[in-house]
């Protein structure tokens, strides 16, 4: 009941099961909020609950990971700001063709006072090599290698 609709969205449910969920989350008045609680504890009675524990960890445990992912980004990001391509160089996803121009960008924006855009576009950048570093780093091999 409590699970965002993202994290309820990557459960595996069965789609009565996921009614109920929906209906019973879709009731504001504490009655009556409480009454679909009950008609969802019995649903889930009749359904595998060590599988839906199962699938509720995981969920959680990839929301950790991207909280994570997701400050180490951030700071990142900003370390690369202030301190330009001399911070590139112990990036974990390595320095590839695109990463200076967007920390010029995105320098450049911050010295105008301009809306964040490049910085964004930086952001996007370090959480995706942050993911994938041994794609990043492929690429940047593939590029020294021709």
């Amino acid at each position: 009941m409590k699970l965002s609709l993202p994290a309820l969205g990557k459960l595996a449910l069965d789609p009565e099961l996921r009614e109920v969920i929906d209906r019973a989350r879709a009731i504001t008045s504490l009655v009556a909020r409480r009454r679909a609680e009950r008609t969802l504890a019995g649903e889930l009675r009749r359904h595998d609950l060590a599988a839906v524990d199962e699938q509720l960890s995981k969920v959680h445990e990839s929301e950790n990971t991207d909280t994570e992912l997701f400050h180490q980004a951030e700071q990142w990001r900003a370390r690369l700001i202030e301190q330009g391509m001399s911070a590139a160089a112990e990036f974990p996803g390595g320095a590839n063709e695109e990463l200076p121009r967007l920390v010029d960008a995105a320098r450049q924006e911050r010295a105008s006072g301009r809306p964040p855009g490049a910085a964004r576009a930086l952001f996007r950048h370090v959480i995706e090599a942050l993911r994938n570093p041994q794609t990043t780093l492929a690429e940047t091999d593939d590029d020294e290698d021709d």
